[in-house]
């Protein structure tokens, strides 16, 4: 008898802890895909604020009355602000020395260049009235590689390895809009035209 029960207490102990594994394996996967879910919507937002701040400083009077720009650019300010503070859940600060021990725990340490983007654009953002026409041109192209920076940076946390379908995922052939234009087919102009009349 007590063999019996030796031989089934061999047999479970491995099952046990194959099902251990799993599960742990599993728990990691599962944690791994959730942050990557949370970066994903993130980025996203912080994406959305930096393209904001990059046409506020592109666009001209002409193209973005001044009312408009200030409501917009007040928003990219409170907004920035959020999302450095909503990053700092999702990317931790280096604390490699002694920079920053005096500050609460979140804040001890160096900011992820992730994060650094962010902080630049809401500067640059907090900035923009107060500055000169050279300082703006300064400032718009900081904002352009903030931008840039952020994209390539979260694209290496969230990007996807592969696309779900090929065609997706051909290389583009960088023309640009007047490239496009120049080469517009007559008979397209013209029939768009004829559809445009009533």
């Amino acid at each position: 008898m007590i063999a019996t029960y030796t031989a089934i207490v061999s047999a479970l102990v491995p099952c046990i802890g194959l099902l251990i594994g799993f599960y742990s394996s599993w728990l990691r996967t599962r944690e791994s895909a959730l942050r990557r879910e949370d970066v994903l919507e993130w980025s996203k937002d912080v994406i959305k604020d930096l393209q904001t701040l990059c046409l506020l400083c592109y666009l001209d009077e002409a193209n973005l009355p001044p009312e408009r720009r200030h409501i917009k650019l007040e928003q990219v300010i409170f907004s920035t602000s959020v999302l450095v503070e909503q990053g700092r859940l999702l990317f931790k600060n280096r604390t490699d020395n002694d920079y920053g021990r005096e500050k609460i725990g979140a804040y001890q340490g160096f900011r992820p260049r992730i994060l650094d983007q962010i902080v630049m654009a809401h500067q640059i953002a907090v900035l923009w009235n107060g500055a000169g026409s050279d300082e703006r041109l300064r400032m718009r192209l900081v904002a352009e590689d903030c931008l840039k920076h952020f994209v390539s940076l979260a694209q290496l946390e969230v990007g996807r390895g592969r696309t779900a379908v090929s065609g997706t995922n051909e290389p583009g052939r960088g023309k640009a809009l007047d490239y496009h234009l120049q080469v517009l087919d007559g008979k397209r102009i013209e029939g768009a035209r004829s559809r445009m009349q009533f």
